[in-house]
């Protein structure tokens, strides 16, 4: 079987995408609700919640792809989800955010939807670069 090759960037590069996205949905989910944000309709902040933590988790499982894999299940679930979590929990106390089960949710179920990342691993072959 061929197997896609695929850049397996250093550790320090992969971690700081981790980094990078988890900083990306604290100032969007910290700031104030985004411009055009309520436009979308009801589902729509629940769609925006799902991808970024879906988009999180992959980097999760890209960044410890060196690590045995039920590990990086549990990584994947407990950074992704608990993050989203905290972020929520966050929300509940500022003014100008609120609570909302309904994101929690959407933030878990994107992280747990980001593992097929490691069925997808199946078909690639990691490069060094």
């Amino acid at each position: 079987m061929h197997r896609l090759p695929v850049p397996a960037l250093s550790r320090r590069v992969r971690y700081a995408g981790v980094l990078a996205v988890a900083v990306f949905i604290a100032y969007y989910s910290l700031t104030g609700t985004p411009p055009g944000a309520r436009s979308g309709g009801p589902l729509w902040d629940k769609y925006l919640h799902f991808v970024a933590y879906a988009g999180l988790g992959a980097t999760i499982a890209y960044a410890t792809l060196n690590r045995p894999l039920a590990e990086r299940v549990v990584l994947v679930l407990a950074m992704a989800g608990l993050y989203g979590v905290a972020i929520e929990l966050t929300q509940g106390v500022l003014p100008s955010r609120y609570f909302s089960i309904g994101d929690m949710t959407a933030n878990v179920l994107g992280a747990a939807l980001s593992l097929t990342w490691l069925l997808i691993e199946r078909r690639i072959r990691y490069v060094s670069v």
